[in-house]
């Protein structure tokens, strides 16, 4: 079909085709997009935004033309690219959205205009609209049912396109299914930013409920979400990242800074950081099942007399003072308190600088000590080699070890193995280093050093740590962790027992006349952690490293 500006076929009538099925299923897809799909997040938005603009580029035009009276091919090409004009400037021109907007206010159907030049994608639709209706406006004139049919689908077109969405400051709120909220009490919007437990990390939940505004700090939580909450809108804590993916399993898949899946924390209690403006920072935390699950409107209060879960925001817009928060119906939030002065002493938290290390190696060779350094930095480098036949050194490695000893009675010549120890998840686990030596006159040596929560027997030495009550629980910098003091006794089996501090050291000695040199480098009990950050084991509860030096003199 040739679409000419002077096609010399009948006159047009553009309301003819306001009857075509194109149209009014364009017409149709405009309003349930609009009044329906549009945040009722069964569609993404972008593709709820385009479908209005596709439909709506179908629709328009064919209206214009119908209301303006055109009859000829040129009025029809001049209606399509008014359209097609004033949809691109509102897309680009804020002053151009901003006049239509106050334009269509003006009689009485203002418009909340989101400006995307990506929806010039759209624009196509002009053409679909000419191609495929212009033969319906050449049909013969209609008779009377018709054309009442015609007036009302013209009219119920320029409703739909007058009124396309919700005006502004009057959104639709759909209700929520969740437990905890935040509700804006206030008369002006505020921004809210709110920042959920980081992936991966745990929490004793009884432990810091005793003082989560204290004890769940900010670099337990991860990366921020931030929203606009309207006066007397609603909005669930228990919101879900867009990015989380999941495996078969339907569990969430959450990803560490090099992109490796972090294995996720079953707990007991939520936790969110609140950081609103005007407001001070506060956590909302709350038990697991402490507040059941239910509807609340997406605006306004709850029907029931007694709201669960409430939280609402109360600004204020004196730039000199603080607005304030109100739980309803549940203890769920904490005012972050003002920083205090670190806690000295011995309930203070241990620094990370003490803690023990030590290089790779291979289990089960046979070395000789070449040397034995000890560094001023505290850590022992032992010099290992092995010989061939005509007695040369023909391997040669260096180990190294950082452990609270003064020596490790390991002289030059001197042969030894070494083996794994214990646990082997990251931050767990030990090495165990012995004398394989077959000269009579030589001392037995073994050492043993261990991080983890047990320190597994060794020669009859055991390890016991009990929690400081007194102390109760801290946070230590930089990480977040929540810790607790613990105090430490060593002996047992042939040796006596003693009391141990972080960074002690003693020389025990059974009635044969071994030697056991017991080293405590950190102990702690640990109630909320982010292994992804923090030193130790990746669990809660004790975070244990002792090294021990067992020294027992020949009988030969």
């Amino acid at each position: 079909m040739s679409l000419r500006f002077d096609d010399p076929s009948p006159a047009l009538r553009p309301s003819r085709a306001l009857l075509h099925p194109l149209w009014l299923g364009s017409l149709a897809v405009l309003v349930l997009n609009d009044h329906v799909l549009k945040g009722a997040s069964l569609l993404p938005s972008v593709v709820t935004g385009k479908l209005s603009d596709v439909a709506g580029l179908v629709v328009a035009p064919v209206l214009l033309a119908a209301l303006c009276r055109v009859r000829s091919m040129r009025g029809l090409w001049l209606a399509h690219a008014a359209v097609g004009v004033v949809f691109s400037a509102i897309q680009l021109s804020a002053a151009a959205a901003g006049g239509w907007s106050a334009a269509m206010a003006s009689i009485g159907f203002p418009w909340a205009i989101t400006r995307d030049p990506t929806d010039l994608l759209a624009l196509p639709a002009l053409a679909l609209s000419l191609w495929a209706l212009t033969g319906a406006m050449r049909r013969s004139a209609s008779f009377g049912a018709r054309r009442g049919a015609e007036v009302v689908a013209a009219g119920a077109g320029l409703l739909c396109c007058a009124a396309t969405s919700p005006p502004p400051g009057e959104p639709f709120r759909w209700p929520l299914w969740t437990d905890v909220y935040v509700h804006n009490a206030g008369s002006e919007r505020v921004v809210v930013r709110m920042r959920r437990l980081a992936p991966g990390v745990d929490l004793d939940c009884d432990a810091v409920a005793e003082d989560p505004g204290r004890l769940v700090t900010e670099p337990l939580f991860g990366n921020a979400q931030s929203f606009a909450l309207d006066p007397g809108q609603n909005f669930g804590l228990r919101l879900n990242n867009e990015w989380e993916q999941w495996d078969s399993d339907g569990d969430e898949i959450v990803f560490d800074d090099n992109g490796d899946p972090i294995e996720p924390v079953d707990l007991d209690c939520y936790a969110v950081l609140l950081d609103v403006d005007g407001l001070p920072p506060a956590v909302a935390f709350w038990m697991e099942g402490q507040v059941p699950e239910h509807e609340v409107p997406g605006e306004g209060a709850e029907t029931s007399e007694e709201p669960r879960g409430r939280i609402e925001l109360h600004p204020t817009t004196d730039p000199d003072t603080l607005g304030t928060y109100e739980a309803k119906g549940d203890d769920v939030l904490f005012l972050v308190p003002p920083t205090a002065p670190p806690v000295q002493g011995e309930c203070a938290p241990q620094s990370d600088a003490g803690r023990l290390e030590w290089s790779e190696f291979t289990d089960g060779i046979t070395w000789e000590v070449l040397s034995a350094e000890h560094g001023v930095d505290g850590c022992f480098a032992l010099d290992l080699g092995t010989r061939n036949v005509d007695g040369e050194v023909s391997q040669e490695f260096r180990w190294y070890l950082c452990a609270p000893l003064t020596e490790l009675s390991l002289e030059p010549g001197r042969m030894v193995r070494m083996a794994g120890l214990g646990a082997t998840s990251a931050g767990e686990g030990g090495v165990q280093l012995f004398t394989v030596d077959e000269t009579p006159g030589l001392p037995q040596v073994e050492l043993q050093a261990f991080r983890g929560t047990v320190f597994p027997p060794f020669h009859g030495l055991q390890v016991a740590a009990v929690p400081e009550f007194d102390c109760g629980y801290v946070v230590s910098e930089g990480c977040g962790t929540v810790i607790r003091a613990t105090s430490v006794s060593v002996g047992g089996g042939p040796f006596g027992v003693v009391e141990l501090a972080p960074g002690g050291r003693q020389t025990l000695t059974d009635e044969g006349g071994a030697e056991m040199t017991v080293a405590l480098a950190h102990s702690e009990e640990r109630a909320a952690l982010d292994p992804q950050c923090a030193e130790g084991p990746d669990s809660l509860g004790l975070d244990l490293e002792v090294v021990a030096l067992y020294v027992e003199p020949s009988a030969g």
